[in-house]
């Protein structure tokens, strides 16, 4: 499969949005609909195009169809290990029909680029214990921090 990864443009929202919240994407893919509102995805896509954000998304097209079929969202922060900034790979997703292609590994490689690029030393991501399917890939590209993830109930 070829597929180009890039950065989102302001035309590729309808797509972006249908990967996103649509049937069989990344927000029912984590059951989240239900605390994901039309304003949270519109603030999100902003902030995209904003040159002032340091909130980020490439996206993988589909060389024979044009068709978005994945994206990577990501966003730089301050580190207090490093004088440099560190990149959060947010959220990961390709549709379903295209994965086991090889598409998951390009948008990580893209993140890896753009780390590089926006001179980040650090470049982590996390997953749920149950994604399996997507720990064979991250153990591939990366390696377990050995950390967990606490948040505020």
């Amino acid at each position: 499969m070829s597929v180009t990864i890039r950065p989102i443009e302001e035309k590729d929202k309808p797509e972006w949005l249908n990967l996103w919240t649509g049937p069989g994407g990344y927000i029912e893919f984590y059951k989240a609909s239900d605390r994901l509102t039309p304003e949270i995805s519109e603030n999100t896509f902003a902030r995209f195009l904003d040159p002032n954000e340091p909130v980020y998304s490439a996206v993988a097209v589909d060389d024979s169809t044009g068709k978005i079929i994945g994206f990577a969202n990501y966003l730089t922060h301050r580190n207090t290990w490093t004088i440099e900034n560190a990149l959060y790979l947010n959220d990961l997703f390709v549709s379903s029909e295209n994965r086991l292609h090889g598409v998951g590994r390009k948008l990580i490689e893209y993140i890896y680029s753009e780390s590089d690029r926006l001179n980040c030393k650090k470049c982590y991501w996390s997953t749920q214990f149950e994604n399996h399917r997507a720990q064979l890939l991250y153990t591939k590209v990366g390696v377990k921090s050995g950390f967990l993830l606490y948040r505020r109930p």
